[in-house]
């Protein structure tokens, strides 16, 4: 399972390729133990950068997803340290800029997904 979501998580990234500046990506598995880990970079041609981590083992998902303006400011980081216990939806949420957010469980695809929207709709207002 661990490598094939790996592969899927390259295959979206390479779907964005054309809004792509730079990446580096690097993914260790061990598909008999069913654990795994893929991180890496990315900048975008609008100037934003995300880096993003996450682990496997079987079942479980660990992850960090941080993207920032080509500033480095935070625009949003979904992870699932074990702080934030408040939140209904412990230890799964999200930080913004000016607050600390409930955020149901996300994938690294998905978060692609919304970043590729973002990147798209910013890069269109330049023209």
């Amino acid at each position: 399972m661990t490598i094939r979501y790996f592969r899927r998580v390259e295959e979206r990234i390479n779907e964005s390729a054309w809004l792509i500046e730079q990446k580096s990506t690097v993914t260790e598995y061990d598909e008999d133990a069913d654990v795994g880990f893929i991180g890496g970079r990315i900048q975008f041609k609008d100037g934003s950068v995300f880096h993003f981590k996450e682990i496997l083992i079987g079942e479980k998902r660990h992850y960090r997803f941080h993207y920032m303006d080509g500033k480095n400011n935070l625009i949003s980081r979904w992870d699932t340290a074990p702080h934030h216990k408040e939140l209904k939806t412990f230890p799964y949420h999200v930080h913004l800029p000016d607050a600390v957010k409930e955020c149901e469980p996300v994938t690294l695809i998905g978060i692609l997904d919304k970043i590729e929207t973002v990147v798209i709709d910013r890069l269109e207002n330049l023209f």
